[in-house]
């Protein structure tokens, strides 16, 4: 355990490790042709361990598998009111088209994964997946998942007195 873990730091420093890991030694030319799914599968055991030796582990965090809802990695606002969503369309589908456009700072979330449109092609990890835990003035949308642009976002270990 490290001392005075800024779990915002981890958290882009763990980004960036999985986003370089699987573009330079789990991608390969042509993933649609060739074994990409079988690529995929064994880099997701990898990230797994990376996310547990660079987040969960400094940051003495209960172990949770990556992928699933991380109750104690609140995602807040880094520094506006609101900024652009996507929610899912149920709870947890394929589809991102939920009406609401935009999320305020009133929305309680927690992180779930980093997520990129293609699993096969290059990575930048640029969207946070996130579950709605508490939105009043939205209430239909708790519990659905939901995609926010990276930079938007900083993460907070839940119960932090500096949560924004």
């Amino acid at each position: 355990m490290e001392r005075n873990v800024n779990i915002d730091t981890k958290m882009n420093e763990f980004r960036l490790a999985s986003r370089e890991l699987f573009n330079h030694f789990f991608r390969i030319a042509d993933p649609y042709v060739n074994n990409g799914w079988s690529l995929e599968e064994r880099f997701t055991a990898v990230q797994a361990i990376l996310f547990d030796k660079l987040v969960t582990e400094p940051a003495s965090l209960p172990k949770t598998r990556y992928g699933l809802r991380q109750a104690e990695i609140v995602v807040t606002l880094r520094n506006s009111e609101s900024v652009p969503i996507m929610i899912n369309r149920e709870v947890d589908s394929g589809y991102w088209d939920f009406p609401i456009r935009e999320v305020s700072v009133e929305a309680g979330m927690s992180f779930v994964c980093f997520f990129d449109w293609d699993q096969l092609d290059y990575r930048d990890n640029r969207y946070v997946r996130v579950q709605i835990e508490r939105w009043a003035s939205n209430p239909e949308t708790i519990g659905k998942h939901a995609l926010i642009e990276s930079h938007y976002v900083r993460f907070v270990k839940a119960g932090d007195t500096k949560l924004g």
